[in-house]
């Protein structure tokens, strides 16, 4: 199997999401715009610069040899299968709170160390804060790639709303009601791949 292979086979499983409006193959110029972008948000911060943000998701996808962004709406099952998009945690990396799917929010509701804020996110009345507070973006688990062979440490992550701009203009979706989203993944061939499945993780390269 050749690279162009992989990638073939890749796009042909992500076609397959339902919800899905655009995909689009991350080159060297488009990765770094998304980099820099994602750079810039993390300097802002969150909620108008009162809380630092970090997408530990966005860095875990760009570590990936390839990547892929995408474009959903709202009955894509990628969302429906997330159970994290956005977490607070503490100076000692404790979840101290997140934003919850409704199949979660559902479980916790009667839950009293669940304080919930919204209908849709909650606070951990059990957790001690341990120092500042920051925005998390962690990242979210891909298994629509399970399986797909070549194809190994598949994953994924929301980018931020700077990134998420730049996506969906390229794409001609600057739309109410789309959000996008990365998905990173590594190409094994030949006898490593033989050794090394799909499902296994890899070795993390650094940006």
């Amino acid at each position: 199997m050749l690279r162009e292979d992989v990638l073939r086979a890749v796009e042909e499983r992500l076609r397959l999401i339902s919800g899905l409006r655009s995909m689009e193959r991350l080159d060297t110029a488009f990765r770094d715009e998304l980099i820099e972008a994602e750079k810039r948000a993390e300097e802002e911060g969150a909620l108008g610069g009162l809380m630092p943000l970090t997408n530990e998701g966005f860095w875990r996808t760009m570590e990936r040899e390839e990547q892929y962004a995408l474009v959903l709406d709202s009955t894509s099952s990628v969302l429906k299968l997330t159970s994290n998009l956005l977490q607070l945690k503490d100076e000692k990396g404790n979840l101290v709170g997140e934003w919850l799917p409704t199949h979660r929010a559902e479980e916790l509701r009667e839950d009293e160390k669940a304080q919930f804020i919204s209908d849709d996110f909650v606070l951990y009345r059990d957790i001690p804060f341990g120092g500042e507070t920051k925005v998390v973006l962690p990242e979210v688990e891909f298994p629509f790639l399970y399986g797909t062979e070549g194809v190994a440490n598949a994953t994924s992550a929301s980018p931020s709303g700077l990134a998420d701009e730049i996506i969906r203009s390229r794409q001609n979706l600057m739309v109410p009601g789309l959000l996008s989203h990365l998905v990173g993944f590594d190409i094994v061939l030949g006898s490593d791949a033989e050794m090394r499945p799909a499902g296994r993780v890899l070795p993390r390269r650094r940006i």
